[in-house]
């Protein structure tokens, strides 16, 4: 049962199945109590599964009734999903001819709003076996080099270019040069589709890049596409890829209720702000800046912000340069400045943002915070994964919409106060705050579990375990995908349960109610973990958790 007058419905075509893509926007969603509808799992692939973009498209067009908007990855439309845009199973003419659905599905849907996303081709290849690891960073080198060579002319770089085409083979070069071409058509023609209004609003995302690279010149032809049809209110080029379908379901939804949040911003140094992140090409402020307005927002210095974004900048070096001495020292005393900022200016309206080091949160943030005058279940949002783009976008659209649902509960407060609700209402209301909490929660404790948890600790100590003990490789765990997943599983569970013993369990999230009715919701014992490598492979996992909540009637 809705909080709203009516359901709303958004349609809804992943990157591809990963849980960032399919499982995320779902519990956002949930949180604000919208119904997002994806195609069937079987056909959107895995990892060595091509997805099926014929019947996706076939499944867009299929869809009835009250639709609200449909969010829609135009990589997963063309290619096949993300993995699949790197190579060249579609041919340029196929993938173009696949975008032909969105005049369809804009003439179906009428009124309803088409949100799209499409990523700008990272620097390297994708490394998903020893044999193409070997040329992931020789590529990444390629393409920036060659930039740097061919487009500005620097000589000093040609004998390195030379060396670097001698040692990649031909093949791969070329199949790399030729998706770059075609998926910048494909962008072109995701351009001239909003420019018809087939699309309402298009999301270029850049994806793992640098400060050079083959993209730039790519980004530089977007931008004057989007210029000469003059529809740049309706088109943003950023850095980002696997957070775009949660930002764009923040922003119809900002939209959709005509709430524009403002946005405070603290670095946790000023030197770090206008660093460029690992795997970004523009100084980690602008990022910032892009983030805020993609997910239909609006940057303020006021502090009444709506929502504080605290953000631990990127640093120089590796994390082990920080491990001991006077650099642990300095990054401890940063970030419990940070964290100190941030509880002094909006204790109650914290998102937080850790971009310090790609891949995983920065254990000097996650120590501090543990013994701050912050509390991990109070926060807003957390998000510590992947890229800085990856972390900006999910913390802000996860923020963003926890700030509604809290209105949302308050909305509950107001009905039971200026109306005579029924007991099967009030029960109806009741149960969707409590799923509501329920989401926001899973998302929260889980951002901490797998960004922080495992992303930081057991994944590093377990891919020791896989290539030293199994003797197998990280890149595919086939042979050894049971054995592996059950040694995640029994580190992660443990780990979890004492985080939530210590920073979630009995905790009180809200307040329902008023006056003499007034009750909490509080959080009781996490009975389970579930934890799957959803790729079998170790850059990710799924999970799921099962834990309660108490309805606790005030003054208990």
């Amino acid at each position: 049962m809705s909080l709203r007058h009516r359901s709303h419905r958004i349609i809804y075509v992943p990157l591809d199945n990963r849980p960032c893509n399919a499982r995320f926007p779902g519990l956002l969603a949930r949180m604000v109590d919208f119904e997002l509808v994806m195609p069937p799992l079987d056909i959107l692939g895995e990892a060595r599964q091509e997805a099926q973009p014929s019947r996706i498209a076939d499944w867009l067009v299929q869809q009835h009734g009250s639709i609200d908007c449909a969010i829609i990855s135009l990589d997963m439309l063309a290619y096949g999903g993300l993995v699949p845009s790197r190579t060249m199973n579609a041919a340029p003419e196929t993938a173009l001819e696949r975008l032909d659905v969105l005049a369809r599905l804009r003439e179906q849907l009428g009124e309803a709003a088409v949100y799209a996303f499409s990523t700008i081709m990272r620097l390297s290849i994708t490394a998903n076996s020893s044999e193409t690891g070997r040329y992931w960073e020789p590529m990444r080198q390629y393409s920036e080099i060659s930039y740097r060579v061919n487009r500005l002319g620097q000589a000093e770089y040609e004998e390195r270019l030379r060396e670097l085409e001698e040692q990649i083979p031909a093949e791969i070069i070329s199949d790399y040069r030729a998706a770059r071409e075609r998926n910048h058509r494909v962008n072109l023609r995701a351009i001239d589709e909003t420019a018809e209004h087939h699309i309402d609003f298009l999301a270029l995302t850049q994806e793992d890049a640098a400060e050079y690279g083959l993209h730039i010149d790519e980004q530089e032809r977007l931008r004057d596409r989007v210029a000469s049809l003059n529809i740049d209110d309706r088109v943003m080029i950023y850095p980002g890829a696997d957070e775009a379908g949660m930002t764009l379901l923040a922003r119809f939804i900002h939209r959709h209720m005509l709430k524009t949040p403002t946005v405070r911003v603290l670095y946790s140094s000023e030197e770090g702000a206008d660093r460029i992140a690992t795997f970004e090409d523009r100084p980690l402020r602008q990022s910032v800046e892009a983030h805020v307005a993609a997910v239909g927002a609006e940057l303020t210095e006021r502090e009444e912000a709506d929502l504080l974004l605290a953000v631990n900048a990127p640093v120089e070096g590796q994390r082990a340069d920080y491990q001991r001495g006077a650099a642990r020292d300095r990054r401890r005393r940063e970030v419990r400045n940070l964290l100190r900022n941030a509880a002094a200016a909006a204790p109650q309206r914290i998102a937080l943002a850790d971009v310090a080091f790609p891949n995983g949160a920065d254990e000097a943030l996650m120590r501090e915070l543990r013994h701050s005058s912050l509390q991990p279940h109070r926060l807003l949002s957390f998000a510590a994964w992947n890229t800085a783009g990856n972390s900006l976008g999910s913390a802000l659209a996860h923020g963003t919409l926890r700030l509604i649902a809290l209105q949302d509960k308050g909305a509950f407060d107001l009905a039971q106060l200026l109306a005579d609700i029924s007991p099967m209402r009030y029960l109806e209301l009741l149960n969707s705050v409590i799923d509501s909490e329920r989401a926001h929660i899973e998302f929260l404790f889980g951002r901490f579990v797998d960004d922080w948890l495992y992303q930081s600790r057991v994944r590093t100590e377990v891919t020791e375990k896989v290539v030293e003990l199994l003797q197998a490789s990280v890149f595919d765990l086939s042979t050894s995908y049971r054995q592996t997943e059950r040694m995640v599983a029994q580190e992660l569970s443990a780990a979890a349960s004492d985080l939530w013993t210590d920073h979630f369990l009995a905790q009180e999230m809200v307040q329902i109610g008023i006056d003499q009715s007034r009750s909490s919701l509080v959080l009781d014992a996490l009975e389970e973990t579930r934890v799957r490598l959803p790729w079998r492979r170790l850059f990710e996992v799924e999970l799921d958790f099962k834990f309660g909540v108490e309805l606790v009637p005030g003054g208990q």
